[in-house]
């Protein structure tokens, strides 16, 4: 399941980051809320991912695989854009309400968004 994890969270992350290039800063990804649906952009990214991730879990249920995965895949972009492993670990479980919706929010997120998050 490694490999496949792994296979599965690169196509994840490559979706993520020509969603990013292509729509930029006015991408539609906020997470929604109490009574207000996510963006366009983030419903889409969830769908993509939910598909992906059906198409090889073979095992367990593939509703928390994909919560994992964009967990990971929030993490990773996190990362990459200097942001301290304990700041990300915050940052990703300071929205459980919104579930994948946060997850998905942070790793479409535009680098002007993440600063503010984590001034």
């Amino acid at each position: 399941m490694s490999e496949r994890f792994d296979d599965v969270l690169r196509a994840v992350l490559v979706i993520a980051e020509a969603l990013r290039e292509e729509f930029g800063v006015s991408i539609d990804a906020h997470p929604g809320g109490e009574g207000t649906e996510a963006g366009s952009v983030n419903r889409a990214f969830r769908a993509a991912a939910r598909v992906i991730v059906a198409e090889v879990v073979s095992e367990g249920d593939p509703a928390t695989v994909l919560t994992h995965m964009l967990r990971e895949a929030a993490l990773r972009w996190l990362t990459e854009l200097g942001v301290q492993p304990k700041q990300a670990e915050v940052l990703v479980s300071s929205e459980p309400n919104l579930g994948d919706s946060w997850l998905a929010y942070l790793a479409l997120a535009p680098v002007s968004v993440i600063d503010e998050l984590t001034k």
